[in-house]
């Protein structure tokens, strides 16, 4: 149900909702870049709005599912309100227009926003507590042909993913991992597609480096600036400003920096300077490539700088890429035991692995009946909620250069296919292999490796 179950409370708390009985959640409101004095005024002007309980039970709701987005697409006929939970969208009974309009009033109204305009964007940032823990919330919205578009991102004010266990990297590959960032005298390349989770493998990363014996400095523009990584000295630049990446660049060479963070080389000008500091003075570098996998980040970064791609691919250490997958739910998967027709499909020996597990997904409502169409009462898992899955995890691919590979990547940087070829034949575990390996341990299923290979 969207707007929950009964519960005993006082009077005051208690209405009704589409002839639901329905608890208004305690959730505090606080709008980022509004006066204390303002936001009060607005929160009590909301509060006597007829909207404001619908608003305030979606939000909840939504944090309660542990959605990280919500979304209210609007029309003619109503508002279809979705709740995305592990990656997946989960779509609520839709509102009608009516208590829809409500409770994007109650919203707009919260934030200082303008609750008439239903084309321009608008977007405003708030913090909470619920459930005992402080989330950030950011709210944008603004029309469509269909209407108007509502979202809402949802994160933990504290990062809750803090170690490269908590993203799901094996423990073998972590102590590679860790050589490569605490080496020296090369280049880590930490990369992922879109939308797949690199900026926290990235955080991450740099916070399981050993950053207490060297010091490590970041230059970073400013409008895409991460949050900041303790003892990582954040440089920070503009683009347009008077004083240009180059010359922040060459300030932050006078700290003497043994490791230098660079989320983006920049340009060709840094690129050199950042060669010529591993070079010559055997300095380390860790940087960022959005790609689908580790040779398509080589191929981006090479003909991004094309001019220092040689020295580049002598330089490359490692490469990290990742593509996120949902885990299991520890409290009610089902192991089952693979066919050997299966486990020679996933080229795995005879004998090596005795059982996989699987999502327990309780049939939907219409299909919980007796052969006399009576229902029948199916327990759900409590932790779940019946989803089969908790959370997400990364399924991690880790290429190591070395100087057979570098060769292989100097003729053939325009045919990835050969340069993949060669680092399976040498070794290299990729997603398909990592993705089994996940599911042999349990953390995943293979509908989700599936599905995680067939995405594009």
């Amino acid at each position: 149900m969207v707007f929950g179950k009964k519960k005993a409370k006082p009077a005051s708390d208690q209405l009704s909702i589409g002839g639901e009985d329905v608890v208004i959640p305690p959730l505090e409101i606080k709008t980022v870049g509004v006066a204390k004095d303002e936001a009060q005024g607005l929160m009590i002007a909301a509060r006597q709005l007829p909207g404001y309980p619908v608003a305030l039970v979606l939000l909840a709701n939504g944090i309660s599912a542990r959605a990280d987005r919500i979304l209210m697409d609007y029309s003619a006929q109503g508002a279809v309100v979705r709740y995305r939970v592990d990656g997946q969208w989960e779509a609520l009974p839709p509102l009608d227009r009516p208590t829809g309009d409500a409770a994007l009033v109650v919203y707009k109204k919260m934030f200082g926003l303008n609750p008439v305009e239903r084309r321009a964007k608008q977007d405003a940032k708030f913090t909470t507590n619920f459930k005992n823990t402080d989330w950030v919330v950011a709210y944008t919205s603004a029309g469509v042909p269909s209407g108007e578009r509502v979202l809402f991102q949802i994160d933990t004010k504290k990062p809750t993913i803090k170690t490269l266990s908590d993203l799901g990297m094996r423990d073998a590959m972590q102590e590679t991992f860790r050589g490569m960032l605490n080496g020296d005298k090369g280049i880590v390349l930490v990369s992922g597609p879109p939308g797949q989770g690199l900026p926290t493998s990235w955080r991450v990363s740099l916070e399981s480096a050993d950053k207490f014996v060297r010091d490590f400095v970041s230059l970073e523009n400013k409008a895409e600036a991460e949050a900041e990584i303790i003892n990582v000295s954040q440089n920070l630049f503009e683009i347009g400003e008077e004083e240009g990446p180059e010359a922040k660049f060459e300030k932050m060479l006078l700290k003497q920096p043994d490791v230098l963070v660079m989320p983006s080389l920049i340009n060709s000008y840094i690129a050199d300077r950042v060669i010529d500091q591993i070079t010559k003075l055997g300095k380390h570098s860790i940087t960022r490539m959005v790609a689908t996998d580790s040779v398509e980040a080589i191929i981006k970064l090479l003909s991004t700088y094309k001019t220092e791609a040689r020295v580049i691919v002598k330089l490359l250490s490692g490469v990290l890429n990742q593509r996120l997958v949902r885990s299991l739910c520890d409290k009610c998967k089902q192991p089952f035991q693979p066919t050997p027709q299966l486990l020679q499909k996933l080229g795995i020996p005879a004998g090596r692995v005795q059982k996989l597990f699987q999502p327990t997904i309780p049939p939907p409502p219409e299909q919980r009946v007796d052969a006399k169409g009576n229902p029948i009462e199916i327990e759900i898992c409590k932790k779940c909620n019946g989803r089969g899955y908790y959370g997400r995890m990364a399924i991690f691919e880790l290429l190591t250069v070395d100087d057979k590979l570098r060769q292989v990547i100097l003729k053939s940087a325009g045919n990835p296919d050969a340069i993949r070829q060669f680092a399976k034949q040498n070794g290299h575990l990729g997603f398909q292999e990592e993705g089994i390996l996940a599911c042999a341990l349990g953390m995943t299923s293979l509908q989700e490796i599936q599905k995680m290979m067939a995405a594009k």
